[in-house]
């Protein structure tokens, strides 16, 4: 199984491909394209999050807490006091990063169901929701946003596979498929709830069209293969309308 750095590297590597990419269509701003590099990196991080003590799982449950106070603060902001939204915000925090922390660990364990392919779809989908009803994204950069979460998480379990195989000693680890898989046979009712989630993301989440027309928009792929090798002053060349 890879490292946490190697994980890091792996999936920046990825997502900073990805983010290149999309760069050179000219159709998406700097800081979007950051957005969608940091969400790659994320992704990349996310499987290991059902490991008790590992580095990602603190990060998610410090960031949760935090931003869970942030988002109630917001919220009734105008209906309490300043002292109370303080304490409403600690105690948020306190919830989320000991109390659903230590109900999580209890019902997850390392290399399970989070491990998998469908937990991939569930965290992409979710950022897609997220993206369209909390923060108001458009629909094209929201679907992208769940791609690069779903990118640099496939990132992380190819990396476990990869790992679980010794070719100097040309031998295979018993950890080996366990990464890249559907779903855990010995959780089935877990499995099928998270199906079940996926779903209900998927009914939630906006319509895929735009996302698709512009994955298979030919002169998308048209530009990509003209830049793939340097040309002379392509750089001062104006945004192509590709659509």
């Amino acid at each position: 199984m890879a490292d946490f750095n190697t994980h890091m590297i792996g999936a920046a590597a990825v997502s900073g491909i990805g983010a290149t990419v999309l760069m050179v269509t000219q159709t998406f701003p700097a800081q979007i394209l950051m957005t969608y590099f940091v969400l790659g990196v994320v992704g990349g991080i996310l499987p290991d999050i059902d490991s008790d003590s590992s580095i990602p799982v603190r990060w998610t449950f410090n960031v949760l807490g935090v931003m869970t106070g942030f988002f109630l603060v917001l919220y009734l902001g105008a209906h309490y006091s300043l002292i109370e939204l303080v304490l409403l915000w600690g105690a948020s925090f306190i919830i989320i990063r000991y109390g659903i922390f230590s109900l999580f660990t209890q019902l997850t364990v390392h290399r399970g169901l989070i491990h998998s392919i469908p937990a991939a779809l569930f965290f992409s989908l979710g950022t897609v929701v997220l993206m369209v009803q909390a923060l108001e994204v458009p629909v094209l950069n929201a679907w992208l946003c769940g791609a690069f979460v779903f990118l640099g998480f496939l990132t992380h379990l190819i990396l476990d596979e990869l790992y679980s195989v010794d070719l100097m000693g040309m031998s295979v680890k018993r950890s080996f498929g366990t990464a890249l898989n559907l779903g855990s046979f010995r959780a089935p009712l877990k499995t099928g709830l998270l199906y079940l989630l996926i779903g209900a993301l998927f009914y939630l989440a906006p319509p895929v069209d735009d996302f698709l027309a512009f994955i298979f928009n030919s002169r998308v792929h048209q530009l990509l293969v003209e830049r793939l090798f340097p040309v002379d002053g392509w750089f001062n060349t104006a945004a192509i309308d590709l659509f």
